[in-house]
């Protein structure tokens, strides 16, 4: 019944596995609820943790200047074992605390936020995401592998002493021609974040000179007038590693896994490329402190490709040119900008307001019901969505199409253009999940469009079930100079519509 095709031997490996996971995950199995209609999800603590045996109990650093030293050194080594679920669950609560840290991050400093009382309950995810940008960044200046030697050196040598933060620093110029208390005064009083914009990510199987391997490169601009670190972790879909190297530092859990850092310096462009042993199922770029909306943006990877033309090779290269979402004879209005608007309705009982409390709608992003989606257009966020560095778009429960969406895009040349719509589909729905039951029914269902060009309004349906994930034609139609009008209506077949972006490019 319930073996799901696996061979004995693998489900006592799933039910080892998943025992051992007991003590190496941080927070207990998140507990899914519902109330007023949206859905809640709440982590406690795992009393079974073990990391406080590996590091709390054995090893402390302690400093009179920075006090909090300890704290931010114990959680970049936590981190390191961090569940790449993490980012599923926040679709569904809207914003993780993670994001609600890294938001308060935006406009205040470190030191700031340590001394708000208002800010207790993201206190512990400040202190997390500040930690791992500081020895992240180290790490990288460092080395990575020699940074991880390191560590593991330094703290079996001083098991059950005090590490004074002077002697740390000390020992970090000497090994590593780096300072640490110039970083550390400038990390605790900046206010200024990076902010990234990423090309899509490209997987493709190469030849070697002995196997084949899988090459997956991108490229990445930092707009910002500050340095910053990008943690890259791929989730391998086989046991098997770099070719040519290690795993970088991993934690429980990280045998299938591999971890990377990127640094970019203030407005520098990079394309970086790897080379895998083994096929990816999964790539996690996560932009830690950053004025990216979701800061962990995640990709899977599905029926990679042999290229013929693709060469085998990896590693980092500076590009002139910076990333664009948008190529210049292309208009693209995205949900977060002016030009987008939507119309509403005030249905809601008395009753459905006061069962919805105030710190559920607290924040600007709500998380994403498929389940019981909302009755009025609501913002939501995740990595999939269209956006340069803010990756939104609202969703609605289908209707009766009174409730639309408008995009109105300028235009400063007459002619005919092309019409592209965004469309976002989630993995479940790619993956043949979508429908009531698992099932694939809930596909079944259309978006419409109003197309308002020079020969008047026209109706254009675009079918949900053979739709791309991404952009989507419309079709192409002649606009007059000043602006043109894309509208989409909750009116549909499906249970959810999602309104993103348009995009209209010159012919």
């Amino acid at each position: 019944g319930m073996d799901m095709g696996f061979s004995p031997q693998e489900l006592k490996a799933m039910v080892l596995t998943n025992f051992l996971g007991n003590f190496t995950r941080e927070q207990e199995r998140p507990d899914f609820r519902m109330s007023g209609g949206n859905m809640s999800v709440s982590e406690a603590g795992s009393p079974y943790f073990i990391f406080a045996n590996l590091y709390k109990f054995q090893n402390n650093i302690t400093s009179d200047n920075w006090p909090i030293t300890n704290r931010i050194f114990e959680a970049y080594l936590k981190n390191q074992s961090e569940d790449m679920m993490a980012s599923r669950m926040r679709n569904m609560t809207g914003m993780s605390e993670d994001e609600m840290a890294n938001i308060a991050l935006q406009d205040s400093s470190f030191a700031e936020i340590l001394a708000d009382p208002k800010q207790k309950k993201i206190i512990d995810n400040v202190i997390k995401l500040k930690g791992d940008v500081l020895f992240s960044m180290i790490q990288w200046k460092a080395g990575e592998e020699e940074f991880a030697d390191y560590l593991t050196d330094l703290l079996n040598n001083n098991k059950f002493k005090n590490i004074e933060f002077e002697e740390f620093d000390r020992e970090i110029n000497e090994e590593f021609g780096i300072e640490l208390t110039p970083i550390m005064e400038n990390w605790f009083q900046m206010k200024k974040l990076p902010g990234y914009i990423f090309s899509p990510v490209n997987a493709v199987k190469v030849k070697t000179e002995d196997m084949i391997k899988t090459k997956v490169s991108f490229a990445v601009t930092n707009f910002s007038d500050t340095e910053g670190v990008i943690k890259i972790t791929f989730r391998l879909g086989d046991f098997g590693g770099r070719g040519g190297g290690g795993f970088g530092m991993g934690g429980p859990g990280a045998d299938n896994s591999i971890n990377e850092v990127i640094y970019l310096d203030a407005h520098q462009t990079k394309e970086v490329s790897y080379l895998l042993d083994a096929d990816p199922r999964m790539i996690t770029l996560n932009t830690m402190t950053s004025q990216n909306i979701p800061q962990v943006i995640t990709n899977g990877f599905r029926d990679i490709e042999e290229d013929l033309k693709a060469e085998a090779i990896e590693g980092e290269k500076i590009l002139e040119i910076p990333v664009t979402v948008a190529l210049p004879n292309e208009i693209i209005v995205d949900n977060e900008d002016p030009e987008f608007e939507f119309t509403t309705q005030d249905d809601e009982s008395l009753l459905q307001k006061w069962l919805i409390s105030e710190d559920e709608n607290s924040s600007r992003y709500s998380g994403y019901n498929n389940w019981h989606p909302p009755s009025n257009w609501t913002l939501t966020t995740n990595s999939e969505f269209f956006g340069e560095y803010i990756r939104s778009g609202y969703y609605i429960k289908s209707g009766d199409g009174s409730l639309k969406a408008k995009w109105n895009v300028p235009l400063v040349e007459s002619g005919y253009y092309d019409v592209y719509y965004y469309l976002y589909k989630s993995r479940d729905f790619r993956r043949g999940r979508g429908g009531r039951g698992g099932g694939r029914g809930d596909q079944n269902g259309e978006y419409n469009f109003i197309i308002h060009h020079d020969d008047g309004p026209e109706d254009v349906t675009l079918e949900f079930n053979s739709a791309e994930s991404g952009w989507n034609h419309l079709g192409s139609y002649y606009f007059s100079p000043d602006t043109a009008l894309i509208e989409l209506s909750n009116k549909s077949e499906l249970r959810t519509i999602n309104a993103d972006a348009v995009k209209l490019v010159k012919l």
